[in-house]
């Protein structure tokens, strides 16, 4: 018993180290394609992360939503996009934003030891059905989440016609 209690923190920690890896390789990486690569990686260790928790629905929204159909729209707005040879930086700005950003860091690292968190979240229910969470989402919420998708979709094939009007085709 105690060897897989190990064993399943031991995974958690590759998990975790993995997911804050990819979050860096996503702003650190020189290429826009890599930093979208590392941002379907981070995503899915989240979604990995759920999985650890017993969540599966939540990992499941993770891996499909998130995962997949998110970064595939920003990995086709990038490739409908001109990358053109755009400014160059001179890094000018960095010493201003690096001191925005410490500044922004202690604001949240006050807010969140100054916050009175819940302890005991015993009385939670752990085990709501997938089933139950489907029936609300699709019964209850069913027109709404079609008239969502189906808007969505109207602005794909606007981009792409936009963007094929930009190519003269």
């Amino acid at each position: 018993m105690g060897g897989a209690i190990v064993a399943t923190e031991i995974l958690w920690w590759i998990f975790a180290a993995a997911i804050v890896g990819t979050a860096l390789g996503v702003v650190f990486s020189g290429s826009v394609i890599h930093s979208a690569i590392f941002l379907i990686l981070s995503l899915a260790g989240v979604g990995a992360m759920y999985l650890f928790l017993m969540v599966e629905f939540l990992a499941l929204v993770q891996f499909l939503i998130y995962g997949g159909a998110v970064t595939v729209l920003i990995l086709l707005a990038l490739m409908l996009t001109r990358m053109g040879a755009g400014e160059k930086v001179n890094g000018s700005q960095a010493p201003a934003g690096f001191m925005v950003a410490v500044a922004l860091a202690a604001i949240l690292v006050s807010v969140a030891v100054r916050t009175a968190w819940p302890g005991d979240t015993g009385d939670m229910p752990h085990n709501i059905a997938i089933e139950a969470v489907s029936e609300k989402l699709f019964l209850d919420f069913g027109a709404p989440f079609v008239i969502a998708s189906a808007l969505l979709l109207v602005a794909l094939i606007g981009a792409i016609v936009l963007a094929r009007q930009e190519d003269g085709e």
